[in-house]
């Protein structure tokens, strides 16, 4: 009989698309896999996946005014009795959590099963339901060295330390295993911008005078940029007006081959998303969440800066601050790239890349499950 997995994962694609990525190895290895996500991961699977799918809509206290922490305390509790439901019918051998709040119930629900329960995290630092299941999993996956950007703020605990196993990050396998060409002289400096699996609001408003200005300044720009449905018309229209080769998108099922056409990309600090351009070795410049929890999404990018794949923007600060996201910082950082006045040193690029666990990635974490299981 074929062992059983329930993964559970949920909320932004960050964490939808690696989990679906994952439940296709397994599958194909032979094991059963099920999927429990909330309303918005169903969002992302309705045309990728045909697994077995369970949704449970659970809630966070997190940053919430008492009366609103009594209810999200609600919707939890009903999401573990969903979670205890669903591990009757299933009977897995084993409980996966990728992150997200729906990963929570059913991990705890795990707990009166005596089931094994194994959480991923995929940023540099935890986060807070990772750090909460910790204590009941039998392992932590880490994609990568856990809180190798500031130590001493953000200490991981001593005596977890021998659950942590570093397997590298879940990507798509055709990122993993593509293999950059040799630059060619391109007609277009093509820039790719990813804002999240939501877009980026403010991307909309900052990006599209800035690249309008370096058309003024006769370089030829192709841009393809992500954005919310609400914006789409008006950016898109914008570059029209401007005769500016565009392709506006608020989701795409294949950012791979958009990445790979590219030359520079301005993104989000998502795990996932900066994991894969620097895989894809484009260089891109970094604009994290300024409200990330736990300020995960700086961290991310401090991470990929100090191996040399980005540059870092950020949205809050002063105005007067050089690395302040503005129309004024970016064009001036753009046009410095492609002046290549401002280089990446690309062989430090490279290096990072081949010392990565991404390549094993797949096999990494299959390798932990069977000793679980």
């Amino acid at each position: 009989m074929n062992k059983k997995i329930i993964f559970a994962s949920g909320g932004s694609g960050g964490h939808i698309f690696p989990t679906i990525n994952l439940m296709k190895h397994f599958s194909e290895k032979g094991y059963e896999v099920v999927l429990v996500t909330d309303k918005r991961g169903k969002r992302f699977i309705s045309n990728i996946s045909n697994f077995i799918t369970h949704q449970i809509d659970s809630d966070t206290p997190t940053n919430k005014i008492i009366f609103k922490k009594i209810i999200s305390f609600f919707f939890i509790l009903l999401s573990i009795f969903q979670s205890i439901k669903i591990i009757k019918k299933e009977k897995p051998d084993l409980i996966f959590g990728l992150g997200g709040y729906v990963s929570f119930p059913i991990s705890i629900a795990s707990k009166f099963f005596r089931l094994p329960l194994v959480i991923y995290e995929s940023n540099v630092i935890m986060g807070r339901t990772n750090k909460f299941l910790l204590r009941f999993s039998r392992k932590l996956l880490a994609a990568k060295e856990i809180l190798t950007i500031d130590p001493d703020k953000y200490k991981f605990p001593d005596k977890y330390k021998k659950k942590v196993c570093v397997v590298g990050t879940v990507l798509d396998k055709k990122i993993i295993n593509y293999i950059p060409k040799k630059t060619i002289d391109k007609k277009y400096f093509s820039i790719l911008v990813l804002g999240g699996s939501q877009g980026a609001e403010i991307f909309g408003k900052v990006i599209p005078p800035v690249i309008n200005m370096l058309k003024k300044k006769n370089f030829n720009i192709e841009i393809k940029q992500q954005c919310t449905k609400i914006q789409k018309d008006e950016i898109k229209n914008y570059y029209e007006r401007n005769s500016v080769k565009n392709y506006v998108f608020d989701f795409d099922n294949d950012i791979f081959n958009l990445m790979i056409s590219s030359d520079l990309a301005i993104t989000r600090c998502g795990a996932t998303s900066t994991a894969e351009l620097a895989q894809a070795q484009i260089p891109f410049i970094a604009v994290p969440l300024p409200h990330s929890i736990d300020n995960h999404q700086l961290l991310n990018a401090r991470y990929y800066e100090s191996h040399s794949c980005c540059w870092i923007l950020e949205q809050k600060g002063s105005e007067n601050q050089p690395r302040l996201f503005n129309e004024k910082n970016l064009f001036d950082l753009i046009l410095s790239i492609i002046d290549k006045k401002n280089r990446l040193e690309t062989s430090l690029m490279k290096k990072f890349v081949k010392q990565t666990s991404n390549k094993n990635v797949y096999q990494n974490i299959e390798n932990e499950i069977k000793r679980i299981i």
